[in-house]
């Protein structure tokens, strides 16, 4: 029996893999935890799995049968799993395409070569899914940005940049209780400063400090922090671009909808914290209190930025259609284009590894950018 016990545990780990809904909404957030790994590292799993395989007992008789169906089952699924995740590019491009129309690339001469840029994110994803490090991309860590003890960010630049580079600040996911600035986000972080943006990964405040409108009033303090320090990191205080995963999509989002709003910058009112454009990854857009600026996605009016979401399809973490609703709300009430994209079996936090996923959609985040950055007025941007 024990032969049966590895094979089984697998079985129900690809099983939620494939259909993580299988456990009901109440155990959905341990179903994400549980599926993280197999979910963006499915080639990996399966290397390692079928040797576990070929070199374990095999039971005899009937139970040798079931051993070797519970065997195909977990292999097939953990390739199944890797095949939908290359289904990415195609709901990208597609969600691209609709919201900034058919040839958009080719309008404005972004000169994306698609087909090299998907093949280097595979093979990058499939051998080095644990990638921290970029070559030539520095990184300063725990700048502070205001006074309070969270308020600290680290730097992602690469040295030798010509001209100014346009700034990007990444916040973390946690349901405002945890996480921090060096976790998710580090191909997309790593990758755009590697392309010559000044990239910031942010921290802010958490647990009871982190209440509605805390970590809002730090998003801004870091937005304002990002235009004053500009000049010394070689950056374009005219281009502030924000993104963030989960409770960090609620700030990207929020902050980006709320700009100079002098409710949430005491102490620094006369700062501009407007931006160009804001990004959420599997983001939470609903309220956090009574108070309608914590609810994003009721708060995109005609002069809102360009945004763009990312949700993930198998997502169990968050609120089951609440991703589809926040989309039609900010649609419906912004007088810019809101693009979103739902990936095809991904799970919450899928930015947490270097993994092919993660990596297609940070090269589809840099050319919605590139897109912002093309169509902008030149006189936009800081006062």
């Amino acid at each position: 029996m024990s032969a049966i016990v590895t094979p089984l545990i697998w079985t129900v780990v690809v099983a939620l893999v494939l259909w993580p809904r299988l456990v009901g909404r109440r155990l959905g957030f341990g179903a994400y935890v549980l599926t993280m790994a197999p979910n963006e590292l499915p080639l990996l799993l399966t290397a390692v799995l079928a040797a576990t395989m070929v070199t374990s007992d095999r039971p005899d008789g009937a139970l040798g049968a079931v051993w070797w169906v519970m065997w195909a089952f977990v292999l097939g699924g953990l390739v199944w799993a890797h095949l939908r995740a290359l289904r990415a590019a195609g709901a990208l491009d597609g969600a691209l395409e609709s919201a900034l129309g058919a040839g958009w690339r080719q309008e404005l001469g972004l000169g994306f070569a698609l087909r090299s840029r998907r093949v280097r994110a595979w093979l990058a994803g499939v051998l080095l899914p644990f990638q921290r490090r970029w070559r030539g991309v520095e990184r300063i860590r725990g700048v502070p940005y205001g006074p309070d003890p969270a308020h600290r960010l680290d730097v992602y630049r690469a040295p030798g940049v010509v001209g100014r580079r346009p700034i990007l600040l990444h916040f973390h996911e946690g349901g405002f209780v945890q996480g921090s600035r060096s976790r998710e986000g580090v191909a997309l972080l790593r990758g755009l400063a590697a392309a010559g943006w000044l990239c910031l990964s942010v921290d802010y405040r958490l647990r009871e400090r982190g209440a509605f409108p805390h970590p809002l009033v730090d998003a801004k303090r870091a937005i304002a922090w990002a235009r004053a320090h500009a000049a010394e990191h070689g950056a374009d205080p005219a281009e502030v671009y924000l993104i963030g995963g989960s409770a960090g999509g609620h700030l990207a989002i929020g902050a980006a909808l709320t700009a100079d709003d002098p409710r949430f910058q005491r102490g620094f009112e006369r700062a501009d914290t407007s931006v160009a454009a804001a990004v959420s990854l599997y983001g939470y857009l609903g309220p956090r209190s009574a108070d309608p600026a914590s609810d994003p996605a009721s708060l995109a009016g005609p002069a809102s930025p360009p945004l763009m979401l990312v949700d993930a399809a198998n997502d169990t973490a968050l609120p089951p259609g609440g991703s589809a609703a926040w989309a039609a709300q900010l649609r419906g009430d912004s007088g810019a284009p809101v693009v979103r994209a739902v990936l095809p079996g991904a799970q919450h936090a899928f930015d947490l590894f270097a993994s092919v996923r993660a990596r297609l959609v940070a090269d589809a985040v840099e050319e919605f950018l590139a897109w912002v950055r093309a169509t902008r007025e030149p006189a936009a941007g800081a006062r």
